[in-house]
């Protein structure tokens, strides 16, 4: 037994509460060393030996570990805990002091006293059964006649152009976003900005002239609705743009202006230029960093995220840049929004790990970057071997709570990265297979504008082309199987809901999806050669780049 890779960690992904009265605790070793491992609990309030034992389960392996796992229901309400390891007729236990040879007993154990409710990752019941689709508003349709100044729809684009797209367009195209299955859609910013992108906010309480008015804009929401979709809406709140009331009477009043604390400043005075003396999003001075810890922040920022909720009806916000934002800020945002709306979605921008904002106290998702970087290296790039994808995926997996995964937001593409079918060079059979694994995955399908139909397109701005509607450059096969995929996930709460686990195989990928004693297994073949596989006495030829499914009850 290799004793540096054990281990656990108490109050964590590696142990949780999993619902009302369960707790999930894991446990990691090395992995190839042969264990038998035991979780045993027993009550603090009374007699030590009366204890239960539990199985833990090996539910995973990477290249270095492998990680083991007991749900259970506490006899009361919560437990002191720890683990008992057998290695042939060697027998060890282990908590909080580490391996030992003695039963640990009160302070030598893990404890976890009670589950509380606020302990307890509670994310919107509808997120796990959402399948997204991402629209950047100014590319996505333009009804109406071209204002002056608009770019011509199709031009290839560049960082200033804005063709004008617009609310009334959007609201056309519902009926593509049904025929494809999509249940929610997430808005990149519709407020006032000058940019096409509107990520520089000049006026956080007034919509875009340019997407329409007030009234359009709860006429498509009004019409998301009753079309069965809801609309997550991004919130830029770690800056502002150059122009907002705030920043400009700090430009004009300097040291003496009543909003100063409202932004990062290093020195005055500040003023627009390369070697400025105030924080900003990356090195844009035309975008200031505000002060999330400041209290008129906070207060003005929490109304922001009000008002569209209480004037349109929104169902969700995704906060752009979330990690670089005041915690205790998104604490108080999540409290305030979540007593107006028990049922709204917010959706973190953080591209790594990001366990410390999952927890039922900040972020019901993020975006999960990692899916997007494994998903794409293995299916798309081509990159990396199928034992580093699997690997990879288990590490994954083992980053969060099971219930946190199941809320994740997954992208093979957006308006940050290039698109999925560019990535595999245009090789529509490998972008098949990326798309079969988001929507089989545990956690939220999202789909980017144009990708159902097969758009292309670099790094920004190249990837926010304008959304082609001329039907016939459609790759209509694409489109069919995104929506056969779409259909497959609402039917089978497997997909939804289920657990997840990676099957060893030398040259498939195979994983299963397994809910209430049903469980499906996926077997693809990422490879240039069709081959066999062999299950349950039956002989299955599965071709290249192509998959099978299999049902079991069991």
């Amino acid at each position: 037994m290799i004793r540096e890779a054990l281990f656990h960690h108490a109050n964590s992904e590696w142990g949780y509460v999993a619902d009302r009265r369960a707790l999930s605790l894991r446990f990691r070793a090395a992995k190839d060393d042969a264990l038998a491992i035991e979780l045993v609990e027993y009550n603090r309030f009374h007699d030590y030996r009366l204890r239960r034992s539990h199985p833990m389960v090996k539910i995973g392996s990477d290249a270095l570990f492998a990680y083991y796992q007991a749900t259970f229901v506490p006899a009361n309400y919560g437990c002191i805990y720890y683990f008992r390891i057998v290695e042939h007729d060697d027998v060890w236990y282990y908590g909080e002091y580490g391996l030992q040879r003695e039963e640990p007993v009160r302070m030598g154990a893990y404890e976890m006293p009670r589950i509380q409710d606020c302990d307890r990752f509670d994310a919107p019941e509808w997120m796990q059964d959402a399948i997204f689709y991402q629209i950047f508003p100014d590319r996505f349709c333009r009804i109406g006649a071209a204002e002056p100044g608009l770019q011509p729809w199709g031009e290839k684009p560049t960082w200033y152009h804005v063709y004008g797209g617009n609310f009334a367009g959007i609201e056309s195209k519902i009926p593509h976003l049904v025929a494809l299955g999509v249940n929610a859609v997430y808005m990149t910013p519709i407020s006032l900005s000058p940019s096409c992108h509107r990520y520089d906010t000049t006026d956080y309480l007034a919509i875009d002239p340019r997407l329409g008015t007030e009234a359009e804009f709860k006429r498509l929401v009004d019409a998301f609705h009753q079309a069965g979709i809801r609309i997550v809406l991004d919130a830029v709140f770690n800056h502002c743009g150059s122009g907002f009331f705030a920043f400009q009477d700090v430009l004009k009043n300097q040291e003496k202006s009543i909003y100063k604390d409202w932004f990062l400043i290093d020195s005055f005075p500040i003023a627009m230029v390369k070697d400025k003396t105030y924080q900003t999003f990356a090195s844009e001075m035309h975008m200031p960093k505000l002060n999330s810890a400041d209290p008129g922040v906070q207060d003005y920022l929490i109304g922001v995220g009000k008002h569209y909720i209480e004037r349109f009806g929104i169902d969700g916000w995704r906060l752009d840049v979330a990690d670089e934002v005041d915690s205790v800020f998104w604490r108080r945002f999540r409290k305030e929004l979540k007593k107006l709306k028990p049922e709204l979605a917010i959706i973190g921008e953080v591209w790594h790990n990001s366990d410390y904002y999952l927890r039922g106290d900040q972020f019901d998702a993020v975006q999960n970057y990692q899916f997007y970087e494994i998903v794409g290296d293995y299916f798309l790039r081509r990159k990396t071997t199928l034992d580093t994808f699997r690997d990879r995926l288990t590490h994954l997996s083992m980053m969060y709570p099971e219930n946190v995964s199941r809320a994740l937001l997954n992208q093979i593409d957006s308006h940050d990265v290039p698109r999925a079918k560019t990535q595999a060079n245009n090789n529509v059979k490998w972008l098949k297979m990326a798309i079969l694994f988001q929507f089989a995955y545990i956690g939220m399908p999202c789909v980017y504008y144009g990708s159902e139909i097969g758009m292309e397109g670099g790094y920004d701005p190249d990837n926010r082309r304008t959304m082609d509607w001329r039907r016939e450059t459609w790759d209509e096969d694409l489109l069919a199987f995104y929506a056969r995929l779409s259909d497959w996930r609402k039917a089978d709460g497997r997909l939804r809901r289920g657990s997840f686990s990676i099957l060893p195989h030398p040259s498939l990928f195979i994983f299963e999806r397994s809910l209430d004693g049903r469980t499906v297994r996926i077997v693809m073949n990422h490879q240039d050669h069709a081959e066999r596989y062999a299950c349950e006495g039956v002989d299955h030829l599965v071709g290249a780049y192509d998959w099978i499914k299999i049902d079991f009850d069991r």
